[in-house]
Parts: structure tokens; C-alpha cells; sequence
């Protein structure tokens, strides 16, 4: 079985999953992409059997809508909050021009976005569809994901030191928190 069809088969046993598609669809987001955080605490959660709880951490939704206002934006962004709750939603249209997300400046595709995430485990974004079922974007692959490899990606590493990386590692405690990780440097 490949690394995709493993992942694949992860998201599709989890009604959570199910449900925060469905909500995207019903939300008229396009092709959203759910990404970084939940992605890679399933795949490790699974790996080393310990519990998930897709609620308990930031969903970070990504998609694409250049005809969409500033305002329109936070009005969806808030109904999204609101109606769903039992989330926490991290909404974000990469078509707006964001002070506060500076790297994508000038990037007119989620896959140009998730490879400017800082770690290539954490570069992964999955969307569904009816249409077109599922759909994966990992710019570095899933092979550092799978194997719980923490590698800084070369766009994160462009525009931060890597002592800043390794304060983002200790800060989210991937290492203690999962026995199995492993933090490998330039």
C-alpha cells in the first residue's frame, strides 16, 4: 500500500474527517484543503497508538478564491466559527493579501502555500469533493511524515534561522509528546 493510499485510508476511517469535508462542501469553499497540524497528529496518533481527537487542535483550511472580499472572508470565516463550534477552525484564502502571512505573498497556488509550511511532515493538505473525491498536495512527499521525521523545509529555513526552528519544535514538544519523532538538521 503506498504512503497516499495509507493516508487515504486513515482519513476515511474517521467520521471526523467525514464531517469537517462536509462542512467545507456545504461552506461553498471550492477546493479547500485541510492542512499541517491534524494531518500529522492522525498519521504519528496512529503510528504510535495513542488517542486523536481532531478537536482538540487547530483544523487549518486553505483554499483559493481570488473574487472573494476581505469582508466577505470574515463574514464566512465567522459563520464557520459559529455554526461549528465543536472546532477550531483557521481559515485562510490565500488570495487575500494577509500582513499577518507575509510567505505567501505573490503565491497563486496551495501548492506553492503548504511548501512554504516550516516542516516537510506538516507540508500535506487533503480536500474532498464529490466531484473529484479526494485530492493530496505534499510538496516534499509523505515519507517524512510516515516516518515521523521533523526536517525544516528550505522555504522556512530562507527566512528564519534555524535556531528559530528549533525553539518551533520544542515549543509544540513533538518530541516528547511522540516517542518515535525524530529531528533531523541541516
Amino acid at each position: 500500500m503506498t504512503l497516499d493510499e495509507q493516508l487515504l485510508t486513515l482519513i476515511q476511517k474517521r467520521p471526523e474527517f467525514r464531517e469537517v469535508f462536509t462542512i467545507l462542501d456545504k461552506m461553498h469553499l471550492g477546493d479547500a484543503f485541510l492542512c499541517a497540524g491534524s494531518i500529522r497528529d492522525l498519521v504519528w496518533s496512529e503510528r504510535e497508538e495513542k488517542p486523536f481527537n481532531l478537536m482538540l487542535g487547530n483544523l487549518d483550511i486553505y483554499y483559493l478564491d481570488p473574487n472573494e472580499s476581505y469582508e466577505q472572508y470574515l463574514t464566512r470565516k465567522t459563520e464557520l466559527n459559529q455554526r461549528h463550534s465543536k472546532y477550531l477552525w483557521e481559515l485562510t484564502n490565500i488570495s487575500l493579501n494577509n500582513p499577518h502571512r507575509p510567505e505567501f505573498q505573490g503565491k497563486d497556488s496551495l501548492a506553492d502555500v503548504i511548501a512554504t509550511f516550516p516542516e516537510t511532515c506538516s507540508a500535506v493538505g487533503i480536500c474532498h469533493s464529490p466531484a473529484t473525491n479526494f485530492e493530496f498536495i505534499a510538496p516534499y512527499g509523505l515519507a517524512d511524515l510516515f516516518s515521523e521525521k521533523i526536517v525544516p523545509t528550505s522555504a522556512y529555513l530562507e527566512k528564519n534561522t534555524l535556531e528559530a526552528f528549533k525553539k518551533r519544535v520544542e515549543r509544540k514538544k513533538w518530541l516528547q509528546n511522540f516517542e518515535n519523532t525524530t529531528l533531523i538538521l541541516p
